[in-house]
């Protein structure tokens, strides 16, 4: 396993390992990359209650001891709060050698994405062209199965780890949908401001929202990941500002 690489998922807050599904067998696929995911504390019931948010990020440095064990080379790939969590943990192991950052909520709400969903949704339901019901059902029913004093947990992690991107000197890739209801670009550029590497990387992906590993562009997304996390003259023929 020395010579092999080693990829960890980390999903996000109020998510699980399901919406990792894709990517993660997308490169297990790769015959130099050994991926593994697991669910956040709390991750596993339907209604998340009882946790704190110290709970994930042990859980996450258990993965890790796991990994170092076996692997000289660790690759963390983390979305949302999973990519705070990854850049934290980048920070905490030297056999971190590559970093991807999907949507990282080091900011989170973005009301001026809101703002433009809710007149489009007016005016369709106005024209009787499309249900309101299909522009947010993930992220209402995610607020009716997250208990409040949990979501004050996502809220202290963020606070607690989000200067952590001033210590990621390894290679950075981030990828932002442009139509991201949840974390705002200010976010982004929080990130590409503070991380020191050398190598840091940023590719907008157009129509994407919050969920890009589930939407149609998740093949293109993981494709993409992928080339990165092997590098070499692939990734610097294939790396663009948007996709």
């Amino acid at each position: 396993m020395r010579l092999r690489k080693a990829v960890l998922v980390i999903h996000g807050f109020g998510s699980g390992t399901w919406e990792n599904e894709f990517l993660v067998n997308y490169l297990n696929y790769d015959r130099k990359l050994d991926t593994y995911t697991f669910t956040l504390p709390g991750h596993h019931k339907d209604y998340i209650r009882k946790v704190k948010y110290q709970d994930w990020i042990d859980a996450c440095k258990q993965e890790m001891e796991k990994l170092v064990s076996k692997y000289n080379s660790i690759y963390l790939v983390g979305h949302s709060m999973g990519g705070v969590i990854a850049a934290y943990m980048a920070t905490q192991y030297s056999q971190v050698k590559k970093l991807v950052l999907i949507a990282p909520a080091f900011e989170y709400i973005n009301f001026e994405q809101n703002k433009i969903d809710i007149t489009e949704t007016l005016r369709k339901r106005k024209e009787k062209k499309e249900s309101t019901e299909e522009i947010y059902p993930d992220i209402t029913a995610k607020l009716f199965h997250i208990a409040p004093t949990t979501f004050l947990e996502f809220i202290k992690l963020v606070k607690t780890y989000k200067n952590c991107t001033k210590k990621v000197v390894c290679d950075t890739l981030i990828i932002y949908g442009e139509k991201d209801e949840l974390v705002p670009y200010k976010s982004i550029k929080y990130a590409l401001d503070t991380i020191p590497s050398k190598r840091k990387y940023l590719t907008k992906v157009k129509n994407a929202r919050h969920r890009i590993l589930v939407s149609k562009r998740k093949r293109e997304v993981s494709e993409y990941i992928r080339i990165f996390l092997r590098g070499g003259l692939k990734w610097n023929k294939t790396k663009k500002s948007n996709m």
